[in-house]
């Protein structure tokens, strides 16, 4: 069974050593061993080791040989099945089951091989000071955060995502891609070998990912403060061995230079674009630069849209990019020039048509967006690009602070006098609510041309703006980073605005699992349609010739009253869509169709081919013995397993083996595997019939552990099988404890087991087909990139000894050991077709997602991990 070693590199600086081995053994670390690497220390760590003799492994070192030859020697002297876990000294092991979740994370995707998580610095605030990073070949300052910079502790990427390179003060590397990559590259001291190794990792096809449910404690260089210069010198020479091996690569990776004509702080959803696009259009192989359309003092609050503002692009770039204000797109310069439209009104203005017509491509965020530039008599090509949502800083997650006295909080924000109405709002506002009711307006004025002129507009309302509970916040500032915690801090957000442009704080408060209030016009109408609280509007002049809309009066306060009144019914349902909301609306998928968009010009060169995703059944290396059988309830499991007991697999002893009455000769299922699998779905509120769609970690770690028992009285008796149905659903779960297993799934028509299912549980057609689709895709998904065996059932019952025969041949071309060649009379003996468990099926229509999948499988295409397998929407429980 497969362990996980945790190497604690140390090098003097005993404190930290304790501290960090005290912390990391009070954490949940099951299958684990902690392997302390002593690099030479010299002060008193050896003697402070020998007192956790028993519950820690030291491996002693003659002198200090840095940081990649250090763990390369605890790699090493690990058990050679054991996935490893480097670990820095200074690390502070705060989340008890942090190894279970970087478990998950490791074995989410067969090509995942590195994983890292999030760690904060050692400020009791809370600072992020890693959650993946990049490098970029201008300056190689390998980056540990997306924007670059130490943001405060915001509860920000909490998703598992694919990232360029993560840190090794912690890093989980799974078996299988130590066998492909080795261990860390020694032509490195310390620094640079972690982006190293994922970059070389990445062109074995095996990512690297951050498990944002993880969160520790890293106090930054701890093993090597007050060490006068050591550390500068060690990062100064590794990086010139960077430089020398991939500079010049990273540089050929990019497609083309393309330039962002925009703005960083006003209009602020222009700088929302520029913001949001330039680091992910950078990330994506385009070499981004970045030209403000008007004067400003840039807010460098993001690293890559700081590095664009530096970079020199050529005179005529490949591509640009023009997003601001109405003269924005006649600035844009490149062979293909894209611009993004947002207009305020239904037509949009002269000045924007005229620029939009020189373009060879616009974008505009919605239909409502599209019809305005038609309108303005645009014939360029219009192409309709959603704005989606930045889910690393906006979920239902999001820590903020509520209101101290328990009052509903409204919350809106204002930059422009004209196009937000903020007076029309909180008259609408106080005409709603009664002095003595718990609600509040928040009422942000965004700093800006019009900030004055709001203030002023507010103040001239009767006994200005401070009465009946309206707060405004006025020259007040946010970090970019934390914008998600005021949205988070109010029960709703207010778009009610006369102009229909792209109001991004709709989609983030919808995200964050807030009620959403707005117009019912514009880019946000349809948002307020399906996912809020729509407010009727009507038409009105906004200038010659244009018009945008005015929510009416009364509309308005009905809703803000419907608000309240209904807040726990709508807040309820606001935090139970977020997560799937912005999975709908995310600004990744945005993303990359803009580089869609910006490829259609033919200026970009194609992107660099990918390698092949990475696979551990394609390591040189034999199957252990270790054999998974999976398949429905109903599906032949059983027959299955009992052939392969025939074969040589051993399957536990009799006695341990369950016997039903609907399976007289044996199930060849171990009853303590058949208890933990119905514990592990019952702890997550479900069971067999109704699945759950997701666990709490302590459900799947409680599983894990009893099923390690299980495969501990098995290991001695390679090749061993073990089967259960439910199995199919949890078999990721396991992949942490298996060494280089064989999959077989063994599949039946749909229909005879959905008539099996009939007779025995009085299922419906319905519910048994749905729930053959979910189990055979789960089990599948499980599998995919390991080795694995297809059996049909029809084929057992009409072959047995043809089907034993292939077996034999398939497990023996995986390299299982010790199976013996089938005897025809034992195998006759054992299939019996009478156990097929139905009356012949009566043939009828199949749903197109079930014919779909049994599509698939007849015809094996759903072994062929580059196709995807059909999808389907499940079972709930």
């Amino acid at each position: 069974m497969r362990g996980t070693t945790l190497i604690v590199l140390a090098w003097n600086q005993w404190p930290l050593t304790r501290r960090c081995l005290d912390s990391l053994l009070a954490s949940d670390l099951d299958f684990a061993e902690v392997l302390v690497v002593d690099n030479g220390s010299e002060d008193e760590t050896p003697d402070g080791l020998a007192a956790y003799a028993g519950r820690v492994r030291t491996l002693r070192l003659p002198r200090n040989l840095g940081f990649v030859r250090g763990m390369n020697a605890g790699i090493a002297a690990a058990p050679a099945d054991d996935d490893v876990v480097l670990l820095n000294n200074d690390l502070v092991f705060t989340q008890p089951d942090w190894l279970g979740r970087l478990r998950d994370a490791a074995y989410a995707d067969p090509a995942t091989g590195i994983v890292g998580c999030r760690l904060l610095g050692p400020e009791a605030e809370g600072r992020v000071y890693h959650v993946g990073g990049y490098i970029e070949p201008d300056d190689l300052h390998g980056q540990q955060t997306e924007s670059a910079h130490v943001e405060r502790e915001v509860a920000q990427y909490p998703h598992l995502r694919r990232v360029q390179a993560i840190a090794f003060a912690l890093a989980y590397l799974r078996r299988d891609a130590i066998a492909r990559i080795g261990g860390l590259d020694e032509a490195f001291h310390s620094y640079f070998e972690d982006t190293d190794c994922c970059l070389r990792a990445a062109d074995f096809g095996i990512a690297s990912v951050v498990a944002g449910g993880v969160t520790l404690r890293h106090d930054q260089h701890g093993s090597t403060q007050d060490d006068g210069g050591f550390r500068s010198r060690l990062f100064a020479d590794s990086r010139a061995a960077f430089a020398a091996r991939w500079r010049e690569r990273l540089r050929a990776d990019y497609r083309g230079d393309v330039l962002w004509h925009g703005a960083t702080r006003f209009p602020g959803a222009t700088a929302e674009l520029a913001r949001l696009f330039v680091r992910r259009l950078d990330a994506r192989g385009l070499r981004m630069g970045f030209a403000p359309t008007a004067r400003e003092c840039a807010d460098a609050q993001d690293g890559r849209l700081d590095l664009a503002a530096r970079r020199r692009l050529p005179a005529v770039p490949a591509a640009a990019i023009a997003c601001g204000a109405e003269d924005a797109f006649a600035q844009a310069r490149g062979r293909w020039r894209v611009g993004v439209g947002l207009s305020d009104c239904e037509t949009a203005s002269p000045q924007a048509a005229r620029g939009a017509r020189s373009l060879d491509l616009l974008l505009v965020p919605d239909a409502f967006q599209r019809e305005a530039f038609e309108r303005a008599g645009v014939r360029t090509p219009i192409q309709i690009l959603p704005l989606g949502v930045d889910r690393d800083y906006c979920h239902p997650g999001v820590p903020a602070p509520r209101h101290p006295h328990g009052r509903f909080v409204f919350l809106a924000l204002a930059e422009d006098l004209a196009r937000d109405a903020p007076d029309l709002l909180v008259a609408a506002f106080r005409a709603a609510f009664g002095a003595d009711e718990p609600v509040e307006l928040l009422l942000q004025i965004l700093p800006g041309r019009d900030a004055l002129a709001i203030r002023a507009a507010l103040d001239a309302l009767p006994d200005g703006a401070a009465r009946g509970r309206v707060r405004v916040l006025d020259d007040w500032g946010f970090p970019w980073h934390q914008r998600a915690q005021l949205l988070a801090a109010a029960d709703a957000y207010v778009s009610a605005r006369r102009g229909g442009g792209w109001d991004p704080r709709a989609a983030e408060a919808l995200a964050c699992g807030r009620i959403l209030l707005a117009t019912d016009f514009g880019s946000q109408a349809s948002l307020a349609r399906e996912h809020g609280l729509a407010v009727a509007a009507k038409t009105i002049d906004a200038g010659p010739g244009r018009r945008w809309a005015e929510p009416d009066r009364d509309a308005l306060v009905a809703r803000l009253r419907e608000a309240f009144e209904r807040r726990e019914v709508l807040g309820a349902a606001a935090r139970t869509r977020a997560e799937s909301f912005a999975r709908d609306h995310d600004v990744e998928t945005s993303a990359d169709r803009l580089v869609e968009a910006l490829a259609r010009g033919g200026t970009l060169a194609p992107p660099r081919p990918t390698p092949r995703v990475h696979r551990p059944a394609d390591l040189a290396q034999p199957a252990s013995g270790q054999i998974l059988v999976l398949g429905m309830h109903r599906s032949g499991t059983s027959s299955v397993a009992g052939l392969l007991a025939r074969l040589g697999v051993y399957a536990g002893e009799d006695a341990d083996l369950l016997i039903g009455p609907d399976n007289p000769k044996g199930h060849y299922e171990l009853a303590r595997l058949h208890g933990a699998c119905l514990r592990r779905l019952e702890a997550a509120g479900g069971d067999w019939k109704h699945p759950p769609a997701h666990a709490p970690g302590a459900a799947v770690d409680a599983f894990r552990r009893d099923v390690a028992e299980v495969l501990r009285t098995l290991e001695p008796r390679r090749p061993w099988l073990i089967k259960e149905p439910r199995l199919c659903l949890l078999a990721r779960e396991l992949l942490p404890l298996l060494t280089r297993p064989v999959f077989v799934h063994v599949v039946r028509e749909p229909q005879a087991v959905a008539q099996s299912l009939a007779r025995r549980n009085g299922l419906s057609r319905e519910h048994a087909l749905a729930l053959w689709r979910q189990y055979t895709l789960a089990a599948f998904e499980a599998s995919r990139g390991w080795p694995r065996v297809l059996v049909d059932y029809a084929q057992a019952l009409a072959d047995p000894l043809a089907l034993a025969r292939r077996l034999h041949e398939e497990l023996s071309g995986f390299g299982v050991p010790g199976l013996r060649q089938p005897d025809a009379a034992e195998l006759r003996a054992w299939i019996d077709p009478a156990l097929a468990h139905a009356s012949p099926v009566q043939p009828s229509a199949l749903d197109p997602e079930t014919q779909a999948l049994w599509d698939a499988i007849r015809e094996r295409r759903i072994l062929d991990e580059a196709v995807e397998p059909p999808r389907h929407a499940g079972v709930g429980g």
